[in-house]
């Protein structure tokens, strides 16, 4: 899955911490968070998010 952050458009990088993390405006998500969300989307479009935008500690499906 492709996480982007919303702010700047950079893609995020997984931390040891288990967050996805933006190394230019430090915006972070747990990854706790968006597998979540995408065991949801999973469950009702029978197939997996191929890409998120993170804004804040909301996550928008692109795809």
């Amino acid at each position: 899955m492709k996480v982007t952050c919303e702010a700047c458009g950079c893609d995020m990088k997984i931390t040891s911490s288990f967050r996805y993390h933006c190394p230019q405006c430090k915006n972070e998500v747990e990854i706790a968070h968006i597998q979540e969300k995408n065991r949801e989307y999973r469950e009702e479009h029978k197939k997996n998010i191929e890409w998120a935008k993170i804004k804040g500690d909301e996550i928008i499906i692109v795809k």
